[in-house]
């Protein structure tokens, strides 16, 4: 490697990682749950955020080569399985990129006149653009694309959750009337526990997906041994803070039963600013809103993609998949990608019920996930027993005991979120629930069947 190459920083990295975690999309969700989003943030970072976290930096720090997950992996299993895990997270991509182009799309209609926030032509048109934009964006390498998701993270997710933040309190100090119940520590353990509450509960684990992202940039970091964990180290304290102080405002200020999963938090804002005279602060939080939203699209586009290439090159994808430009950015996987999302974008504008198409894509993403995590849980494990003598820098605390623990919660975290994805959740009505089972069972076989594909009908002239 050169040290072109190896131009990343630890901040860099930690921001990398941060941008393809923390999303202000995800506040409005939460924020339906009241007091109780409190026990529901602290259980999606205790059993999955931290585990991952632990897990990505003991993997990295020891396996730093490129392809992120798919090199650690293939370490462990080998070849096939590595490639069942990024199609996993490749394919998954897919239908989660409208969930937030709608977001962003939503929040620009507050740029110009919110009433069109429901035009379903505006709303594709908006999503259709940035996401061509984002995706020429990403033809200029992953170096380029890294220090911008790390520049927009800054500006359109972590300044925007302070601002949130500070909105919130200003709208106690103010005395206006809150949503929310005067906080007592009951108010934290959910009402009920049911099905639904299930699903929902499944979600959040995996709301906190990604801390693992900057793994697919370590061989882009000099001495990735010792930055990378403190990368993860500073990526998880900013992702759990702002999370749940950003979460409040939304929940004090409207109903629960009026959130919207789309445009919650610029509606949050747009309310305050209103109450304060500050209305000309609206478009600009907007667009600092989308920015962050294309810091997170960014990131996730151009990190498993890079795994395509070495994946080629072992004759199981064809040599479309390997296309680089002179910016080494992957362009054929960019572009079928591009191509998929699209078609996706448009089904997903089509639907009446914007919630409803957004629940479903987000359980999609859920059970592809599962296959996307799970190996890389079970990988650290193994490679302990299997090559001990590697250097690891970094090691999960507590010997092999430690190991079994972190790992083990994740992993069986994983796969909870994994299977309660198969039920309806209680937002969609407009399927019954053994329906909703088939779309969600035939659908994700459906994702996966180009993989087994790639597989069994590889042709030799594909292995470079």
């Amino acid at each position: 490697m050169n040290k072109q190459k190896k131009s990343l920083g630890m901040f860099t990295l930690s921001m990398i990682s941060v941008a393809a975690v923390l999303s202000v999309r995800n506040y409005p969700g939460m924020a339906e749950e009241g007091w109780s989003m409190i026990l529901w943030f602290f259980i999606g970072s205790f059993f999955f955020l931290l585990p991952l976290a632990l897990v990505a930096a003991e993997l990295a720090s020891a396996w730093p080569q490129e392809g992120g997950v798919y090199a650690w992996v293939k370490e462990a299993f080998g070849i096939k399985t590595g490639f069942m895990s990024i199609w996993a997270v490749f394919i998954e991509n897919i239908p989660w990129y409208p969930t937030v182009l709608s977001f962003m799309a939503v929040t620009i209609a507050y740029i110009f006149n919110p009433d069109i926030a429901n035009n379903h032509i505006f709303v594709g048109s908006v999503m259709l653009g940035i996401w061509w934009g984002l995706t020429l964006l990403n033809f200029l390498g992953p170096n380029l694309v890294a220090r911008f998701s790390s520049i927009g993270t800054i500006l359109g997710s972590i300044i925007p959750s302070v601002v949130l933040i500070a909105l919130g309190i200003t709208w106690l100090v103010m005395g206006k009337p809150t949503q929310l119940p005067p906080f007592e520590f009951q108010e934290i353990i959910p009402q009920k526990f049911n099905m639904g509450v299930l699903v929902y509960a499944s979600s959040i684990l995996l709301m906190f997906t990604g801390v693992e992202m900057s793994g697919y940039y370590a061989s882009h970091v000099d001495n990735p041994q010792k930055k990378y964990p403190r990368a993860m180290l500073i990526a998880t304290l900013i992702i759990f803070t702002l999370s749940v102080l950003g979460t409040l405002p939304i929940a004090l200020v409207i109903p629960a039963d009026k959130i919207s999963l789309t445009s919650g938090v610029i509606q949050v804002m747009d309310t305050i600013f209103i109450s304060l005279g500050m209305q000309w602060a609206t478009p600009i939080m907007a667009v600092m809103l989308v920015f962050g939203g294309i810091a997170l699209m960014s990131t996730w586009m151009m990190g498993p993609l890079t795994s395509m290439a070495p994946i080629s090159r072992a004759g199981f994808l064809p040599p479309f998949f390997r296309k680089q430009n002179k910016h080494k950015s992957p362009v054929g996987p960019l572009l079928i990608q591009g191509v998929f999302s699209t078609l996706l974008i448009l089904g997903m504008v089509l639907i009446p019920n914007i919630n409803t198409a957004y629940w479903i894509l987000t359980s999609f993403t859920t059970t592809l996930l599962t296959l996307y995590y799970l190996p890389v849980f079970a990988a650290v494990i193994k490679l302990r027993y299997t090559q001990p003598d590697t250097p690891r820098p970094f090691k999960i605390w507590g010997g092999k005991w430690g190991l079994w623990v972190i790992a083990g919660i994740g992993f069986m975290a994983t796969a909870f979120a994994g299977f309660m994805a198969l039920h309806k959740p209680d937002e969609i009505t407009m399927f019954s629930d053994m329906s909703y089972l088939m779309i969600m069972i035939f659908g994700t076989i459906s994702l996966m069947l180009p993989y087994l594909l790639f597989r069994w009908f590889r042709k030799p002239g594909w292995k470079e």
